[in-house]
């Protein structure tokens, strides 16, 4: 049985590798592959447009990760006892 903390860095450190590598990698694909390689564009209408693009997907990268934080939040509160009255 894993621990609760080790599950938590396992965690973190996946979100963290997925924040750093996504941006990167969405910039140099579409900059070589899609933007110069299929459709032509030049060297610097492809450079911001890659760099829009990895911008986007950080913002991608951070909201999963915020989203998840949020869910293990709720996950962790349970639902609330009810009142009998």
């Amino acid at each position: 049985m894993e621990q609760p903390q080790f599950t938590v860095f396992k965690t973190v450190l996946a979100y963290s590798v997925f924040i750093l590598v996504s941006p990167v990698l969405t910039f140099f694909v579409t900059k070589f592959i899609f933007f110069e390689g299929f459709l032509g564009i030049s060297s610097t209408s492809s450079n911001v447009w890659s760099a829009v693009l990895a911008v986007v997907m950080l913002h991608i990268a951070l909201g999963l990760y915020i989203l998840k934080a949020y869910s293990e939040a709720d996950r962790g509160k349970g639902k609330p006892a009810e009142k009998v009255e």
